[in-house]
């Protein structure tokens, strides 16, 4: 059963009228890399450097029982749920496999090969492909139905979180360079020009649009559930909110120190939190900039993740205990104390 640990602080009592306590969750041997809601918010996954993936089930008071979900040789560095079916998960893990769960057997359904230890997923709105990237800037497209590869692109550049944009028509992806290229998906699959040597992927084509807003390193990027908005966290400890039909930036959170490494939005789109090596997590207020709550945490924050319906955010990072290993918990903010 979870402990209670607390709850957050700072920000503004108008900006964030909602619980702020926080619950913890203890299962993983290892430090927790990833946690996700699945579409409905009935489950939360966690994938760890321990191997195991688990997925929680967790009622309205916030009293949970989790299983185990075994299959994976190395770490789960991140998963996330198909965006259409509330019962299929995506891990990317370092053993150069990605996996699909059925959570309602607790069984991988499939296997899928790739060419290096994967760091990033992704899925289609549609739930027909995955993106899947690895630690030698390798961006694979999986095709879902037939859980096939139907292309990998070498990038010349560190490449790092992706995702479509709501049509499914663009995609975005985060650069080493401080950018985020903007490709066009029915482009990305056309077959390249010349066919690669064997076990190379083909060259990334020419992005459709690159747009420049940080003076460092792109880690993550998230869409806002309302299709307007998307957010970009940098190594310049910035986070920039940009509209989606302009591709234009129109505002700046400068409250971390740390490099941004995870980012929600809320499920109505008014907030997004943002997670760092900084000891708080700074939750905005869209609308106006303003730091609507900061939730205090004692380490690096690896994956930050707001329930699809409710005021919940789930949040994980390198928690040591008094002996110096690794917690292995998740927690979540927002439950009535």
């Amino acid at each position: 059963s979870p402990c209670c640990c607390g709850g957050a602080n700072g920000g503004s009592s108008s900006l964030w009228p909602h619980p702020r306590s926080v619950r913890e969750y203890a299962s993983h041997r290892k430090k927790v890399h990833t946690v996700a809601w699945n579409c409905s918010g009935t489950k939360l996954a966690s994938g760890s450097v321990d191997t195991s993936v688990r997925v929680w089930t967790i009622d309205e008071g916030g009293r949970a029982s989790d299983v185990e979900l075994k299959g994976h040789s190395d770490s789960v560095d991140q998963l996330r749920w198909d965006p259409k079916n509330e019962h299929l998960l995506g891990t990317a893990s370092g053993d150069k496999t990605v996996r699909i769960w059925d959570a309602r057997t607790s069984k991988c359904v499939h296997a899928i090969e790739t060419r290096g230890e994967n760091i990033n997923i992704r899925w289609s709105p549609d739930g027909q492909h995955l993106a899947v990237g690895d630690k030698e800037d390798n961006i694979s497209i999986i095709e879902t139905r037939k859980c096939k590869a139907l292309r990998t692109m070498k990038f010349p550049h560190e490449v790092n979180e992706m995702a479509w944009d709501p049509s499914g028509r663009l995609f975005f992806l985060t650069t080493g360079a401080g950018n985020v290229d903007v490709f066009s998906f029915v482009d990305l699959l056309k077959p390249p020009p010349a066919p690669p040597k064997p076990g190379d992927g083909s060259a990334a084509p020419a992005p459709a649009a690159t747009l420049t807003g940080h003076t460092a390193n792109c880690y993550c990027l998230e869409f806002s559930p309302s299709g307007e908005r998307f957010a970009v966290g940098g190594a310049d400890a910035l986070v920039s909110l940009w509209d989606v039909k302009e591709l234009a930036c129109v505002a700046t959170f400068a409250r971390l120190e740390w490099p941004v490494r995870t980012l929600s939005f809320s499920h109505d789109s008014s907030y997004i939190a943002a997670g760092s090596e900084d000891p708080l997590i700074d939750v905005a207020h869209v609308a106006t900039g303003k730091q609507a709550l900061a939730v205090p945490v004692k380490a690096p924050s690896n994956s930050i993740a707001f329930h699809p319906k409710r005021m919940l955010l789930a949040f994980a990072g390198d928690d040591k205990d008094k002996m110096g290993r690794d917690e292995g918990s998740l927690r979540i903010l927002g439950f009535p104390s």
